[in-house]
């Protein structure tokens, strides 16, 4: 019987506000806040609690599945999942321990700290990378990481190099990725040109891609016996796919994938990972790299830098890449130029500063301005996220993120921003969207700028929930800390970088949704915000304050009783416009509708369609009435509306 191994790469693209650190909410992910939340809930939390049923349907057992297969989770999402999927969190950490209490090495893997293409990054970049993964897997694990996922398997002979550099003893890579893959399933031995050796396990693609596109995630006990070498003599049998694969991009994925684990042992195969089996089994056939290469694009890695045809659609054109590309290079070179000149006097060595202090580092100990040039190249970092290029419009969420990656790394660049911004802006210029609204990327570029420092936007938030209730107002907003809150006096300090910023807020709030605040204070010249420019989590707990106060109004508070719980919160607020117009004709007021409008309208939802009946009635119940003629196209109702 071959060793079994199936991989899982988990991974999200961060959208982040890279100002606040806060993933506002998405609508695409309705009914859920955002996609990380609606991913955790459809994959996530399914895979590490996958149902076995019997014959009848009923369940027999929840088994972690993380406990069984190998897998490595990007470190920018395993910080989402900390803070907020805590439950499947722990459990992946757990199901680690478990697989090395009994393979005698972990499931885990790293994984480098940012999702780039890592052949198309410089030597100095690559080495950060690896270092700030394998710290970030050491605070996380509490164990020296044995291998490393590579984003994309993107690969050259420097990336192995590195790896193996560091520590790292094996990846894994696409069969394609080598000129000859060994015939039994055995890893593959590379030498480095630097004289460094590391195990390459080459997974099967056949079966990899029958499961994530095709049927045979369908069929536990055809995928099974897939696995346990279909008749053929082999000693590894290796399979890899994207780990959303098992419940996200296959509905109910986890289960087939617990099934068919189950049946691999039931007829006697030995599911391990690729440590416990290169602990017993050495790599030793020698092979060689094709290189550049990676495992979702067949021109190497010209998907990240060119129009190379992959995922492009008939007629259209992906000649945005270059050019983006192009501006992020010429400015990273610049913010790199005012790092190393300007950190040679908070460091020794500004690069050995960086490597040391990853993103999970408290910089406490360090000057305000240090720490701003720590994040400058964090930002800077971030700006080659690989999802910028994967997709077919530089307009995509993915694209403006990186965009504005590099608007934050600007912000930190002191005066050396203005003359980086516009030698971007020019190269950016060249790169055209199908965005009608976009244009150019120099016009997306202006277009994602901040109009409000996020420090006034805290500062503006925490006064505005002070002003209705001081009771509630949080500690913090996302990176923002409220420090001190002394009348109209607030001061704000950002725990990245540990710069202060005192402002003097004068706070106005009206009826419905209408919140205004006026901030200035030293070095923010007057401004005024409205209520979509606070923060979402102020936003929301000025909703919540304001439609409460509103529910509130009705006989016996039976409304009350549903703020809280979103969904309930919601439906309790379109019911409260309906009951407000079951009140007898003369009694319905026009300024409490108006409110619900607002209200409703906040929380992106349409005018409930009983509102909108009731409402047509009371039209002509009341059709002199001036008051309510301000309501008529709010409620969707047409001058020429039928009488009655």
């Amino acid at each position: 019987m071959p060793s079994v191994v199936v991989h899982g790469h988990f991974y999200q693209p961060p959208r982040e506000d890279p100002w606040l650190e806060l993933l506002e909410r998405e609508p695409s992910a309705a009914p859920f806040h955002d996609w990380n939340i609606r991913i955790d809930r459809e994959c996530y939390r399914a895979v590490v609690a996958a149902r076995v049923h019997d014959h009848t349907g009923m369940i027999v057992r929840v088994v972690n599945a993380l406990e069984w297969m190998s897998f490595n989770v990007g470190p920018t999402l395993l910080e989402w999942m900390e803070r907020s999927a805590p439950d499947s969190y722990r459990a992946l950490l757990t199901a680690d321990a478990a697989s090395a209490e009994r393979l005698g090495h972990g499931n885990a893997l790293a994984m480098p700290y940012h999702h780039v293409i890592l052949p198309l990054a410089s030597r100095r970049d690559k080495v950060t990378e690896v270092r700030w993964g394998m710290a970030d897997f050491r605070r996380r694990f509490g164990r020296e990481p044995e291998g490393m996922w590579l984003p994309e398997t993107a690969v050259d002979d420097e990336t192995l190099d590195v790896l193996a550099r560091e520590g790292i003893r094996f990846t894994i890579l696409a069969p394609h990725q080598v000129d000859q893959v060994p015939p039994d399933g055995s890893a593959g031995r590379y030498r480095t040109a630097g004289g460094r050796d590391i195990a390459l396990c080459l997974y099967d693609g056949a079966i990899s891609h029958e499961v994530a596109f095709g049927g045979l995630i369908e069929d536990a006990e055809a995928w099974s016996g897939r696995m346990l070498g279909g008749g053929q003599e082999r000693r590894v049998v290796a399979m890899a796919t994207d780990g959303e694969t098992y419940g996200h991009h296959r509905r109910f994925g986890e289960m087939a994938l617990a099934r068919m684990l189950d049946q691999v042992r039931s007829a006697g195969g030995r599911v391990e990972n690729f440590a416990s089996i290169l602990a017993r089994d050495p790599a030793s056939t020698p092979v060689q790299l094709v290189a550049p290469s990676s495992w979702s694009c067949v021109h190497g890695v010209e998907r990240w830098r060119s129009d190379c045809g992959c995922g492009r659609e008939p007629g259209t054109s992906q000649a945005w890449r270059a050019p983006l590309r192009e501006g992020l290079i010429r400015l990273q070179q610049g913010l790199d130029a005012r790092f190393e000149a300007e950190g040679r006097q908070y460091f020794e060595d500004p690069w050995t500063a960086r490597d040391a202090d990853g993103p999970g580092v408290e910089h406490g100990h360090l000057p305000t301005r240090a720490r701003e040039l720590l994040e400058l190249q964090r930002n800077s970092l971030r700006m080659f996220t690989s999802c910028a290029w994967f997709f077919e419009d530089l307009a995509r969420i993915e694209g403006r993120q990186s965009l504005r990656y590099a608007l934050r790394a600007l912000d930190l660049a002191g005066d050396s921003a203005p003359a980086l911004r516009q030698t971007l802006r020019m190269t950016l210029a060249q790169a055209e969207s199908r965005d009608h609204g976009v244009a150019t990327g120099d016009w997306l570029l202006d277009a994602l700028s901040p109009r409000i420092g996020p420090a006034a936007r805290a500062a503006a938030g925490f006064a505005a929930v002070g002003d209705l209730n001081p009771a509630v107002v949080p500690e913090r907003i996302g990176a923002l800390i409220l420090e001190q809150a002394n009348g109209q006096q607030i001061t704000v300090r950002d725990a990245r970088t540990g710069r202060v910023e005192r402002m003097t807020a004068t706070v106005a709030i009206g009826p419905g949704l209408a919140a205004r605040v006026t901030l200035e204070g030293e070095g923010q010249p007057l401004v005024t915000l409205e209520l979509a420019d606070l923060p979402e989590p102020a936003r929301d707990i000025i909703r919540h304050l304001l439609t409460e106060q509103y529910l509130g109004g009705l006989p016996a508070g039976r409304w009350r009783a549903a703020v809280g719980g979103d969904q309930l919160w919601r439906r309790a607020l379109r019911e409260a416009l309906v009951a407000w117009l079951d009140r007898p004709p003369h009694l319905v007021d026009p300024h409490m509708l108006a409110v619900g409008l607002d209200l409703v309208a906040g929380i992106g939802d349409p005018v409930p369609f009983d509102a909108q009946t009731r409402f047509f009635r009371l039209l002509g119940e009341r059709r002199e009435d001036p008051s309510l003629a301000p309501l008529i196209p709010r409620f969707g109702i047409g001058e020429g509306r039928p009488d009655g």
